[in-house]
């Protein structure tokens, strides 16, 4: 037997189990076999056995079953990211839950921020969640209530009136719709940005105005623009069945 471990790779491959010199039996042959052939490798854990007896390997087999129960459990410890659900959600959407209103922790779920764009796009998803006001049809999803995230136009207190309109360049994004439609109605230059993060940092700087959620004015950086419409972007939770 030879055997080698390591800590920082622990993904394995079933066990392999055999009568010596043969190839891979039925159940009914290998109850009548009298030595076995046991092979368990995981990345950097590799056990080989060759001709044991049949009850040293019915044996050795049980303890390899056993090991490799107790390695999930030690990867599921040591990486414990791995064991929470995963959920995909809108970017702004995220800041919102979490941050804002704090219905969301980082410890619910393995969080992916996907675009509008993507999500719209998603086919054959198998994530526990989908939080997003994207247009997101699947048929293994269960749609929760609607809610709504209050927007609005915003600026830096300190702006200049001239400022260009920022729009963020998903195409299915609620928001650059919204943001397009009031650029059509009114007498402003547009700039599209593909970054959230980016947008509201250029707004905060007095670089740009951008329909961002109302929230983001409660730390006094940014402010409502007079005279323009504030909208409730609806959004669900859709949960995997």
């Amino acid at each position: 037997m030879t055997s080698r471990f390591s800590a920082n790779s622990m993904n394995c491959t079933p066990l392999t189990l055999r009568p010596a010199h043969s190839a891979l039996p039925n159940q009914t042959s290998l109850r009548g076999c009298k030595a076995w052939s046991v092979n368990l490798t995981c990345s950097s854990f590799t056990v080989v056995t060759r001709h044991y007896p049949h009850q040293a390997g019915t044996e050795f087999y049980a303890y390899a079953t056993a090991a490799l129960k107790a390695t999930a459990r030690l990867r599921a410890h040591l990486h414990p990211d791995n064991a929470r659900p995963q959920a995909i959600i809108s970017t702004l959407l995220f800041n919102y839950l979490t941050s804002y209103r704090h219905v969301l922790s980082l410890q619910d779920y393995q969080y992916q921020l996907l675009s509008s764009t993507a999500i719209h796009t998603l086919t054959n998803t198998r994530v526990a969640t989908v939080i997003t006001y994207a247009q997101f049809q699947q048929p293994d999803y269960q749609p929760g209530p609607l809610h709504y995230l209050p927007a609005m136009f915003l600026r830096a207190p300190s702006a200049t009136p001239s400022l260009p309109l920022l729009i963020n360049s998903d195409q299915q994004c609620p928001f650059r719709a919204r943001s397009l439609h009031f650029a059509a109605h009114h007498p402003v230059t547009t700039q599209a940005i593909d970054s959230w993060a980016a947008i509201i940092n250029l707004v905060r700087a007095g670089q740009g105005v951008a329909l961002l959620p109302a929230y983001l004015t409660q730390d006094d950086t940014l402010t409502r623009i007079p005279g323009t419409p504030g909208y409730r972007v609806p959004y669900r939770t859709y949960t995997r069945q």
